[in-house]
């Protein structure tokens, strides 16, 4: 058993991954027995991916399906909501969630939650074997502006997917005159297809960035590119959404594919190889895959009861507990992965938290024990990384730290405070929680 003082300062010892290696692993058998899984695949992705991930599940296939057929299929009527991923027939977590009038308007109001309804869902995206950076973040963006959830739901007077995207694309002034011309116009779809939508929630092989990189740099027969003109200082001259098309490469990772911090498009125009090559040692996961503009993660609030009553979210969390238990097992090559989050302490931290728990009542029964609160902690030591600035999930160099430093830092500003403060007479007041990453 180690000593619950870890020494952050320091590199991981050998008796510390000698303790994460045999505590993932327990929990890793935990998980397979409270979900009926057959095993927790940590060298064959596809096995593993066949067993965790809900997209790839008959309901999740058939979500995706029912969805290209209301698109592709003028006349179709069929009910649909993307909510109906929380089923109970594949997410036993869910089954047992004992909150049934949350449930029910889950899946029943179809006025309320309409961005979560209909706008495709977001999961993950990347090698999730060999990427080296996992960009843990909080959920997909939605397509309409600064508009709040509940401003959707209050102006949206339909009840089913057609009206909502109608709804939609008068709001985004969006030209396409069929449902179908809008999806492809705003996901940037050569055709509604399984494969395309799939794609969009999920990859096992290509990031965000890669998918990106396939829009920006494609060309033509004559050599021409299609999308993007790389000699007009912005790309400007081309009529589509640019926003879209390079929003991770502008506004997430230009400072890890350039060395300065403003993009320069005409030194990229012959460096696709390059940038495709940085695209591939990352991953993104979202905790929350349904597209809004906040999940509401607070205490007893929608995110929250949804991120911590269902199996869905914690698919993000396997994954990183996965690729770490690669790593110190020598399934990679040597290059150690890094768990950069966005929201580590109101989502990720509470996530992981759940897990462990979960796992040491369940050997608790077994008269087993598990020292939870170590494990979080030297993978924090080892591996997580937060970041720190309010707005914008990018990764730069003024908004990545480590969870330990980050908490360091606090508790050194905490101090600080308290010496000036204490000088002074002082109102009590109740004092506001920091939160990491918000």
């Amino acid at each position: 058993m180690l000593d619950n003082k870890i020494k952050f300062e320091e590199k991981l010892t050998r008796e510390e991954i000698d303790f994460l290696k045999r505590n993932l692993k327990t929990c890793f058998d935990i998980i397979v027995e409270r979900t009926g899984a057959e095993e927790f695949d940590v060298k064959n992705k596809d096995n593993f991916l066949k067993e965790f991930n809900p997209w790839q599940k008959d309901k999740g296939k058939n979500l995706i399906e029912v969805f290209v057929d209301n698109i592709n299929k003028p006349d179709s009527n069929i009910d649909f909501s993307w909510l109906d991923i929380l089923d109970k027939d594949i997410d036993k977590r869910w089954n047992e969630f004992k909150d049934d009038k949350f449930k029910k308007e889950i899946k029943e109001n179809k006025k309320k939650y309409t961005n979560m309804r209909y706008q495709i869902p977001t999961h993950f995206h990347g090698d999730i074997d060999n990427a080296v950076i996992f960009h843990c973040m909080e959920n997909p963006k939605g397509y309409l502006g600064d508009l709040s959830d509940s401003e959707v739901d209050d102006g949206f007077t339909g009840e089913n997917l057609k009206e909502f995207y109608f709804y939609s694309a008068d709001i985004r002034e969006e030209e396409s005159g069929t449902v179908k011309e809008i999806v492809k116009e705003r996901y940037q779809l050569e055709d509604v297809t399984i494969d395309s939508i799939e794609k969009i929630i999920y990859s096992k092989d290509k990031s965000a960035l890669g998918r990106e990189i396939e829009r920006i740099y494609k060309q033509n027969e004559d050599n021409q590119y299609c999308n993007f003109d790389f000699d007009n200082e912005n790309g400007t001259n081309k009529t589509v959404l640019l926003k879209d098309y390079y929003y991770y490469l502008k506004k997430y990772y230009s400072q890890l594919i350039q060395t300065n911090q403003e993009l320069d498009f005409q030194k990229l125009k012959y460096k696709k190889k390059e940038v495709e090559e940085i695209a591939k040692k990352i991953c993104n996961l979202e905790i929350y895959p349904f597209a809004c503009k906040s999940p509401n993660l607070g205490k007893g609030r929608t995110g929250n009861k949804i991120l911590l009553n269902s199996d869905l979210s914690r698919l993000g969390a396997y994954i990183v507990l996965r690729r770490i238990y690669r790593y110190l097992n020598g399934l990679n090559d040597n290059t150690k992965p890094i768990i950069i989050f966005r929201k580590y302490d109101m989502a990720w931290e509470k996530l992981f938290i759940n897990i462990f728990d979960e796992v040491k009542r369940e050997l608790e029964r077994k008269n087993q024990s598990f020292e939870n609160e170590i494990v979080l902690n030297l993978l924090e030591k080892g591996f997580f990384y937060c970041q720190t600035g309010s707005q914008g999930g990018g990764i730069t160099d003024g908004n990545v730290i480590s969870v330990p430093h980050y908490r360091l830092f606090l508790s050194m500003k905490d101090d600080a405070f308290k010496e000036i403060s204490s000088l002074l007479p002082r109102i009590e007041v109740d004092k506001k929680e920091t939160k990491i990453g918000k």
